[in-house]
């Protein structure tokens, strides 16, 4: 923007990244207490059994997701302060870890592609588009 001011998007999408973000945490300690207390032999079950995970692959999504966490919140913190890098390059970032660790998930831990898959895609992917073309000249300190 010519005047300086920040685009009611922009601040719109710093939001969404903080709301997020905290939603994140506590997906991320949800992912460290599975780890340390409901795996036996090597592998996670699920509460009726059917879902099986290995130990490397629920760490290596634990630590896709403790990255992506922390990248979520400063790329809102980068749009609040309309930052190239903290905003635009760390976004874009934290969205390619983020479906990232959606691939790893269905590929490894055979999670499959359900609506929850879906619906946790569409922020990493909105992101992508907003920050390199509405607002790309936004992000320009």
């Amino acid at each position: 923007m010519a005047d300086g001011r920040r685009p009611g998007g922009l601040t719109a999408i710093a939001v969404l990244n903080f709301v997020f973000g905290g939603f994140s945490v506590f997906l991320t300690l949800g992912y460290m207490i599975v780890s340390v207390f409901g795996s036996k032999g090597g592998v996670v079950h699920t509460h009726d059994g059917d879902y099986v995970i290995s130990l490397p692959v629920l760490y290596l999504n634990l630590v896709l997701q403790a990255v992506s966490t922390i990248l979520l919140i400063m790329s809102g913190v980068g749009y609040i302060q309309m930052k190239k890098f903290m905003g635009r390059w760390l976004g874009c970032t934290y969205a390619i870890l983020s479906l990232l660790g959606t691939v790893v998930d269905i590929a490894l831990a055979h999670g499959g592609i359900g609506i929850g898959t879906i619906i946790l895609s569409i922020w990493p992917i909105l992101t992508l588009i907003l920050v390199n073309t509405t607002f790309k000249d936004d992000l320009v300190n």
